[in-house]
């Protein structure tokens, strides 16, 4: 029973990732042009959903993105009371994923300074 109940989850988070990945994508407002949904995470009952998106652009740009996801909420939450046949519409929370970010970073020291190896001896 266990084991249904979390795959059941698994696929309303995909659902959901996938229902506001298309309706983001298709808002007519510019903030949110370089906003790409990574993962969602819905509570057991539905009742909250943590949208965790990648913001591109300056902190500047990833401040408006997020005001403008807060701004759209009730039209996403909507979109997804239509689409899914949900007990609960989940309020949703929008987090900055800066997982990729931290992975550039670390990307760029590495190659801005490669690990220096002991010789083998002769």
């Amino acid at each position: 029973m266990k084991r249904g109940g979390k795959e059941r989850g698994r696929r309303i988070d995909g659902l959901l990732r996938e229902v506001l990945g298309e309706r983001i994508a298709r808002l007519n407002d510019p903030r949110l042009r370089a906003v790409t949904v990574v993962e969602v995470r819905a509570s057991k009952d539905t009742a909250v959903a943590d949208v965790f998106v990648q913001l591109h652009g300056n902190e500047k740009a990833q401040a408006r993105a997020l005001e403008g996801l807060e701004a759209a909420r009730p039209v996403l939450q909507g979109a997804v009371n239509d689409e899914l046949s949900l007990r609960n519409t989940p309020v949703l929370r929008f987090i900055h994923d800066e997982s990729i970010d931290r992975a550039n970073r670390i990307e760029q020291l590495l190659r801005d300074n490669p690990p220096v190896l002991p010789e083998e001896p002769a």
